[in-house]
C-alpha cells in the first residue's frame, strides 16, 4: 500500500488510508503531532490563524522552493514529499526563539496572540523563499492572508518592516537593541538548504492510497490522470483552495491530485505564451512578472499582475492553480473569476484534453459550455499584444485586500496603426449575472470611433446603460450599485488611458487606481523611570510564548484518552416555528457518531444565563430550543462523535421536524417592529430623561435620524470550551470572560453543586465582549455532554454557527429635534434611540448609552428617550465600548448637522456646546490642531477638491467623553516563594490581550520594590476565584490591580519588621519572613460596593483625513492624529496598541462590515471570511499618530491611570463624516444642490458611490 511521507519540524510521518480523504494538514498537526500553536478558525483560507511554512520541490524544474500555504485547506495527502515547518519549528524556549519572533514580541505586535503564529509563519515564509531581499512595501503588501482584531496592524507591520533592506529610520531605532538581522539564524531549522532534510531526492512519484471505499491519486503524468477518471465519480483538485470559497458537503469516491503532473506545469513562450493549468498563481504573476519586463510584445501583462496582487493572498496563490481558478468559474458561473476576466480581456484561449493526445482549443466563453465529464483544463495560451493595444482591467471589493470583486472588469481597445480609430474593443464584466461576459453591443458601437471624444463616450455609456443588467443575490451588493459601477469602470479606463490633449487635467485623476504609500506611525508618550517597572514601556508578559505558540488556549490542552467533539444542531429555519422531534438516521451513518441529545436529556435547568443569582442576566436563554425557534440557526440539539469534522458533517444531517413552520416574515430590526402591530409587546421603555433648563433663543429647527447596524466580534479564537470529568466533579476550560456565569450556569445545567465545577480560563484569543455571556452557550453544552458520557469532550464552533447563532453590536437608530441659537448653542434637545435587542433582554445596553450620548456636550436642554426592541434575532451582546460608541456617534452626528444647517464650522459648534466641566477638551482640540496641523491641511484639501473632479478629500474631528465606572468583584492572591522570592499571581480577571496580566505585574512589582521579572501570573479559575465579575467595561485591569496592590500591602505590612532589622536583598527578607512562620500570602478582593474607586471620564479628540475615488466608492484613511487622555498609563506600550486596536475595529464597524440577514427567515448571509470583511492591515490609516496628553493624571484611578480598552472606538465615528464631506464636494460638482446628506451606515463601497448619485452626463472628457 502506497504511503504520503512527509516531515513536521524535521520528525518523519508516513499515512496511508488509515486517515480519511477529508483530513486536512492543520487537523494532522494540531490532533496527530500534537502541535497546538498551529490554530484553526476560519476553515476557509481567510483569516491566517492556519498558516504554516513549506518548503518542497515541485516539477518542472524540481527546485525546492519555501511558501506558506493555509493549513486548514490542504489535504494531508497532497503533502508527499513537503518538508514542513510550524511556528513551534520556527523558534521555542527549549531551541530559542528566532528573530521574527523576538522583534513581534518586542515591537508589541502581539495582544491576544492567537492570530500570532499565522502571522509569524507568513513572515518567516516570505523571509525565507526571498534570502532578505525585501522592501518596505513588498513586505506591508504580503499579508493579506491574516486578520488581526485586536492590534490595529500598526506594530505588526512596524515589526515586520524592520526586516527590510530600506526599514525607516524609526523603526531601525525601535530595534536598536535587538539582534542585527543578518546575523540571525533560525533556531531548530537553519535556513540553508543543507540543513533541510528532503524527503526523496524524487518526489514526482504517483500514489494511490485507499482509504474506507473512496481512492486518492497522486497523478505525476497525464494518462494518470484519464486512467484515474475512469471511476466516474472524480473531484480533481490541486491546492484545494477553491474549498474555501464553495465548501464541498459531499465526497466523491475518487479524488485526483493533479498538483505534480508535469505535462500541466511550466510556461513556455511560443507565439503566444503557454500556461500549464497546474502552475500557481504566484508562478503564473512570476511569468508576467519577468515578460511584461523582457518583451514589449507581453508588456500589458504588467496589468494583469498588478491586477493578479489583488486576487486571494499569498498562501492561496501559492498552490492555487490556474485551472482551479477557471473550473471553479465553469462550476459556478456566477463566481467572479478574475482569471476569467483578464484572460477572455486579452483575447487568450484555453485547451482542453480530452485524453492524452486528444487537445481542443476553445474561447473561454465556450469553455463555460462545454461538459466538462472526463476532460480536464491542459493550459491557457495568452496573445502578444502589439502597442496598438491598451489594457485597462479593474476590480471593486469591500476592503484592499483578499476579497472577492463586487464587479471587476477588464477593457482592452485595439487601435488601427498610427490612429486613434478603434478596430477593436473588448469590454468583459465579471460580478454582473452569471451569462454576462461581453458588452457586445458597445464593443460593437465603438468600432470605428475615437473613444477619446465626449461624442463617442456617451455613446458607449448609453449603450452600456441599455445591456449591463446585473441579476441580484444577497448578499451582494444591489443591481442599481453594480450597473452603474460597471459603466463608471468604463469610463475610468477611458480617463487613465485618453492623451493628455484630449482631457480636461480636473478629470485625470479619476482614471487612477489608489497606490497606497507605504503605511507609518507614531506614538508620543512620556514615562517617569522613577516609578518603573510601572509606567515602563515594557513588551507583555506572553509575548514570547504568543510568538512561538507555546501560549496555552483552551483548545491547546493535549489530547485526552477517549474525548469527544461535540456539534450543535441549529433550527435552520423562520423563527416562531415550533419543533416536534429529530430524526438522527443519517447522521448516526458518519463514522463515529456515538451520541444525540436534546433539551430532554439536560438532568438540570434548560438554561445558559441564570438569571437570579446574577446581574445583568434578567431572563432566561435556553440552552437547546425545546420548542418554540427564538431565531434562525438556534441550537436544539448537541451530536457527538470521535472526531471533530464528523461531529461537525453529522450536525447537518439531523433532520428537524416541526409541528408548524412560521410562514410570517421575521421582524429583523427596530423598522420592522415599528411597522408592525407587535410595539407594544417588542419595545421597551428603558428610561425618559426630561430637560432642567430650556433655552429660548431659538433660531434654527434642525431634524433628522441617524441608524448603525449590528457588528461581529470576529475574535479569532472561537467559541470554546472543553469539559473533563475529574474524581469530584467537572474541570471546564473555557474560553469566557465570565468565570462566575459560567460556573452557575454550568452547576445548574447539570444539577450539581456549584463547588464542584472547575471552570479554567488560560488565556482567551481575542473576546471584545463577545465571551461575557455567549461563551456559556458552549460551556454548558460540552460540560452536558462530558457528564452524560463521563468523558472528556471539546466542542468549537464553526465560524459560520458562530456567526448564525451568537449575538452581535447592538443595532441603534435614533430621530431628533433640536434648537439652536444663531451661535449654533443648543436651546433644546428631543431625542429618542432605540436598540436591537436580538430575541431576550438580556444584557441592555441602554444604560450605557445614557451614560454617553450626551458625550462632552452640555445636556441641561435634552430630553433623551431610551428604548430597547426585540427582534427575531440571537440576542445581542456586549461588543467593545457597548453603548457608547453608539451614544458618542449619536451626539457627533447632531453636531455635525447643525454646524452644516448654520453654516458654522463643526469644530466651533462642538466648542460652543461644551459642558463647562469638561475643560481638557478645548486645550486638547488646540493640541491636536496643532500636532495634526489641521488648519493647513484643511485648506490643501480644499485646494485639491478644486483640481480634481473624480477625487475628493475631507478631514474632520472627533470629541469623546468617555464615563468609566465600577461594578462588581475582582479578587487576587499573591504568593511570594520563599526558595528565590519569587512571586506568582493568581485574580479573578481574564487576559484576553488586553495586557491585564503584564499591567497587573508591573504594579505588584512596583508596589513591592522588586523586578519585573520576579512575578509571574497564573491561570484564572473559579475555585481560586470565586464569585468573581466579568472582566469587561475596560475596568479589569484596574480593579484587578487594585486588588492585588491592596494583597501586597497586607505582605508589605508582614514584612515591615524584618526590614526594620537593616538593609536586606529581598530573597534575604522573604527567607527570614519564612524561617520566623510569616504567611507569604495574601488576597484581597476589589468589591465596587465597598472600596473607594471613583468613576472618572476620558477625554479624547481625533482628527481623521480621507480620500474617496469617487468613480469606485473605494476610500484610503490617508492619515489619523488621535489624542487621548489615558492618566499616567501603567504599560504605555499596551495602551498604545489598544487605542490603535479599538481604533481600526471602529474603522471597520463604520466603513466594510455588513451583516446581511434573508428577510424571509432571518437567516445570516454574511457567515463567514467570504463575505464579511474586517479592517486588513491595508485598510488602516496610511499615517497614523497616537498622542498621549501630556502631564495628566488620574486621582480616582489606580496609580493615576486610565482604561485604554474601548474608548477609542468611539472616535472612529469621526470617518464617516470625513467621507461624507468628500461626497458632499463631489456633488456640489455634479451640480447638485447642497443639501444635508446622509449616507447608510455602515459606509461601504456601494454605500459611497451610490451616495454621489452618479448620472451617465457627467461622464466627459472635456
Amino acid at each position: 500500500m502506497d504511503k504520503v511521507v512527509f516531515k513536521i519540524n524535521g520528525i518523519e510521518y508516513k499515512i496511508g488510508g488509515e486517515y480519511s480523504l477529508d483530513f486536512t494538514l492543520n487537523e494532522f498537526i494540531r490532533t496527530v503531532a500534537d502541535l497546538r500553536g498551529t490554530k484553526v478558525m476560519c476553515r476557509e483560507g481567510g483569516c491566517g490563524a492556519c498558516i504554516v511554512s513549506v518548503k518542497a520541490s515541485a516539477p518542472p524544474t524540481n527546485e525546492l522552493t519555501t511558501f506558506a500555504v493555509n493549513s486548514c485547506l490542504v489535504s494531508i495527502f497532497s503533502c508527499h514529499g513537503w518538508d514542513i515547518i510550524t511556528v513551534e519549528g520556527v523558534g521555542n524556549r527549549r531551541i530559542g526563539y528566532h528573530a521574527i519572533q523576538q522583534r513581534l514580541a518586542n515591537l508589541n505586535g502581539t495582544q491576544c496572540g492567537f492570530c500570532t503564529p499565522g502571522w509569524i509563519m507568513s513572515m518567516y515564509s516570505l523571509y525565507e523563499s526571498k534570502k532578505n531581499a525585501l522592501t518596505s512595501k513588498e513586505i506591508e503588501n504580503s499579508f493579506a492572508s491574516n486578520i488581526c482584531r485586536c492590534t490595529g496592524y500598526r506594530s505588526i507591520a512596524d515589526a515586520f518592516k524592520s526586516f527590510a533592506n530600506d526599514a525607516s529610520d524609526a523603526i531601525k531605532q525601535q530595534v536598536i537593541d535587538l539582534e542585527d538581522i543578518a546575523t540571525s539564524k533560525c533556531k531548530g531549522c537553519k535556513s540553508d538548504e543543507e540543513s533541510w532534510c528532503i524527503i526523496e531526492t524524487n518526489n514526482n512519484i504517483k500514489k494511490e492510497i485507499d482509504s474506507d471505499g473512496q481512492k486518492w491519486y497522486r497523478a505525476t503524468k497525464l494518462e494518470d490522470v484519464f486512467q484515474a477518471m475512469k471511476s466516474g465519480d472524480y473531484r480533481i483538485i490541486a491546492g484545494n483552495t477553491g474549498q474555501g470559497v464553495y465548501s464541498y458537503s459531499d465526497q466523491p469516491k475518487t479524488i485526483i491530485d493533479i498538483s505534480n503532473v508535469t505535462e500541466l506545469k511550466g510556461h513556455e513562450l511560443e507565439v503566444n505564451l503557454v500556461l500549464g493549468s497546474a502552475v500557481t498563481l504566484n508562478e503564473m504573476m512570476d511569468v508576467f512578472l519577468k515578460l511584461s519586463e523582457d518583451n514589449e510584445d507581453f508588456s500589458y501583462l504588467k496589468q494583469l499582475w498588478e491586477h493578479m496582487d489583488l486576487v486571494a493572498h499569498i498562501p492561496v496563490r501559492n498552490i492555487g492553480t490556474i485551472g482551479g481558478n477557471l473550473f471553479m468559474k465553469h462550476r459556478h458561473n456566477e463566481f467572479q473569476s478574475d482569471l476569467f476576466v483578464l484572460f477572455e480581456t486579452v483575447g487568450g484561449m484555453i485547451t482542453i484534453a480530452e485524453g492524452v493526445g486528444k487537445y481542443k482549443k476553445i474561447t473561454f466563453p465556450e469553455f463555460l459550455k462545454l461538459d466538462m465529464n472526463k476532460k480536464l483544463i491542459f493550459n491557457v495560451l495568452l496573445p502578444p499584444l502589439s502597442n496598438c493595444c491598451s489594457v485597462k482591467t479593474y476590480k471593486i471589493m469591500p476592503r484592499s485586500q483578499n476579497s472577492h470583486a463586487f464587479v471587476n472588469a477588464g477593457i482592452l481597445l485595439q487601435f488601427h496603426w498610427n490612429s486613434q480609430v478603434l478596430e477593436k474593443a473588448n469590454i468583459i464584466y465579471g460580478g454582473i449575472s452569471p451569462s454576462f461576459i461581453h458588452a457586445s453591443k458597445t464593443e460593437m458601437a465603438l468600432i470605428g470611433k475615437d473613444p477619446y471624444t465626449n461624442e463617442a463616450l456617451e455613446i458607449a455609456l448609453k449603450t452600456l446603460a441599455e445591456e449591463v443588467n446585473p441579476t441580484g443575490k444577497e448578499p451582494e451588493p444591489s443591481v442599481e450599485y453594480r450597473k452603474m459601477l460597471a459603466i463608471s469602470l468604463f469610463y475610468k479606463a477611458i480617463l487613465s488611458l485618453c492623451p493628455n490633449d484630449k482631457i480636461n487635467p480636473i478629470y485625470r485623476s479619476g482614471g487612477d487606481v489608489f497606490k497606497r504609500e507605504v503605511s507609518k506611525g507614531s506614538q508620543h508618550f512620556d514615562t517617569d523611570k522613577a516609578l518603573w517597572p510601572l509606567n515602563k514601556p515594557v513588551k507583555k508578559l506572553e509575548a514570547m510564548l504568543q510568538c512561538s505558540g507555546e501560549l496555552v488556549f483552551t483548545n491547546a490542552l493535549k489530547k485526552q484518552g477517549n474525548e469527544v467533539y461535540a456539534a450543535f444542531v441549529t433550527a435552520d429555519v423562520a423563527p416562531g416555528s415550533i419543533i416536534d422531534n429529530f430524526d438522527t438516521t443519517e447522521a448516526f451513518k458518519v463514522p463515529g457518531v456515538v451520541a444525540f441529545y436534546t433539551a430532554k436529556d439536560i438532568p438540570g435547568k434548560n438554561t445558559f444565563t441564570s438569571p437570579m443569582e446574577l446581574t445583568l442576566i434578567v431572563v432566561d436563554e435556553e440552552l437547546l430550543c425545546s420548542e418554540k425557534v427564538m431565531y434562525h440557526g438556534q441550537p436544539a440539539g448537541i451530536i457527538v462523535a470521535t472526531r471533530e469534522k464528523n461531529a461537525n458533517t453529522a450536525s447537518k444531517l439531523v433532520k428537524i421536524n416541526y409541528k408548524s413552520i412560521n410562514d410570517r416574515k421575521p421582524l429583523l430590526s427596530v423598522d420592522d417592529i415599528l411597522k408592525s402591530s407587535e410595539t407594544s409587546t417588542r419595545i421597551i421603555n428603558n428610561k425618559t430623561i426630561e430637560p432642567t433648563n430650556i433655552g429660548n433663543d431659538v433660531k434654527s429647527v434642525i431634524k433628522g435620524e441617524f441608524k448603525m447596524g449590528d457588528q461581529y466580534h470576529f475574535y479569532i479564537e472561537p467559541q470554546t470550551c472543553i469539559a473533563k470529568p475529574i474524581n469530584d466533579g467537572m474541570e471546564v476550560y473555557s474560553a469566557t470572560q465570565w468565570l462566575d456565569l459560567t460556573n452557575i450556569s454550568v452547576a445548574n445545567c447539570l444539577n450539581v453543586p456549584v463547588n464542584s465545577i472547575n471552570v479554567i480560563v488560560q488565556k482567551v484569543g481575542g473576546s471584545y465582549g463577545g465571551k461575557i455571556s455567549r461563551s456559556v452557550q458552549v460551556a454548558c453544552a460540552a460540560a452536558l455532554v462530558a457528564h452524560l458520557l463521563d468523558t472528556t469532550c471539546r466542542l468549537i464552533l464553526p465560524l459560520q454557527t458562530n456567526m448564525m447563532c451568537a449575538g452581535k453590536r447592538v443595532p441603534t437608530q435614533n430621530s431628533f429635534e433640536v434648537g439652536v441659537n444663531h451661535k449654533g448653542v443648543i436651546q433644546y434637545l428631543k431625542t429618542t434611540f432605540y436598540q436591537d435587542k436580538g430575541h431576550s433582554k438580556n444584557e441592555m445596553t441602554s444604560g450605557f448609552t445614557l451614560h454617553h450620548i450626551g458625550n462632552c456636550y452640555d445636556t441641561k436642554s435634552w430630553q433623551i428617550v431610551a428604548n430597547t426592541a426585540l427582534t427575531d434575532k440571537p440576542s445581542n451582546t456586549w461588543c467593545r465600548a457597548p453603548g457608547s460608541a453608539e451614544g458618542v456617534a449619536m451626539t457627533e452626528n447632531i453636531m455635525e448637522k447643525i454646524a452644516y444647517e448654520t453654516g458654522i464650522d463643526p469644530i466651533e459648534i462642538r466648542i460652543a456646546n461644551l459642558n463647562d466641566q469638561t475643560n481638557p477638551i478645548k486645550e486638547m482640540i488646540t493640541q491636536l490642531k496643532a500636532d495634526a496641523d489641521y488648519d493647513n491641511r484643511l485648506e490643501k484639501s480644499k485646494e485639491f477638491n478644486i483640481k480634481n473632479r473624480w477625487r475628493k478629500r475631507a478631514i474632520k474631528m472627533a470629541l469623546m467623553q468617555y464615563d468609566v465606572f465600577f461594578f462588581g468583584n475582582y479578587n487576587s492572591i499573591v504568593s511570594i516563594y520563599h526558595g528565590d522570592g519569587s512571586v506568582a499571581i493568581i485574580h479573578g480577571g481574564i487576559e484576553m490581550g488586553q495586557g491585564l496580566n503584564t499591567k497587573v505585574a508591573q504594579v505588584c512589582a512596583y508596589t513591592l520594590g522588586i523586578p519585573l521579572e520576579k512575578v509571574s501570573i497564573k491561570a484564572s479559575t473559579s475555585h481560586t476565584s470565586p464569585n468573581t465579575m466579568t472582566t469587561g467595561g475596560s475596568i479589569g485591569s484596574e480593579c484587578v490591580s487594585y486588588a492585588t496592590i491592596k494583597a501586597c500591602e497586607v505582605l508589605l505590612e508582614r514584612l515591615a519588621p524584618f526590614r526594620q532589622k537593616g538593609a536586606l536583598t529581598w530573597e534575604r527578607l522573604i527567607a527570614d519572613a519564612f524561617n520566623a512562620g510569616i504567611d507569604l500570602q495574601a488576597s484581597y478582593m476589589y468589591s465596587a460596593l465597598n472600596d473607594d474607586i471613583k468613576p472618572y471620564c476620558i477625554y479624547g479628540v481625533c482628527a481623521l483625513e480621507v480620500e474617496i475615488d469617487i468613480l469606485t466608492g473605494n476610500h484610503n484613511v490617508m492619515r489619523v492624529d488621535l489624542l487621548e487622555d489615558t492618566g499616567r498609563s501603567l504599560s504605555p506600550l499596551i495602551d498604545i496598541t489598544q487605542i490603535e486596536g479599538a481604533f481600526v475595529m471602529g474603522l471597520g464597524y463604520w466603513t466594510s462590515e455588513k451583516l446581511v440577514y434573508d428577510n424571509a427567515t432571518g437567516r445570516l448571509l454574511t457567515d463567514g471570511t467570504w463575505t464579511y470583511k474586517p479592517p486588513g492591515i491595508k485598510d488602516i490609516p496610511a499615517d497614523m499618530r497616537i498622542y498621549f496628553s501630556k502631564n495628566t493624571k488620574n486621582e480616582f484611578g489606580v496609580l493615576q491611570s486610565k482604561a485604554t480598552g474601548e474608548p477609542a472606538l468611539c472616535l472612529a465615528t469621526v470617518v464617516i463624516h470625513a467621507i461624507r464631506e468628500a461626497v458632499r464636494s463631489a456633488r456640489l460638482d455634479a451640480g447638485y444642490p447642497d443639501q444635508w446628506l446622509q449616507i447608510d451606515n455602515p459606509c461601504t463601497v456601494e454605500n459611497i458611490f451610490m451616495a454621489v448619485g452618479h448620472k451617465i452626463e457627467d461622464f466627459k472628457l472635456k
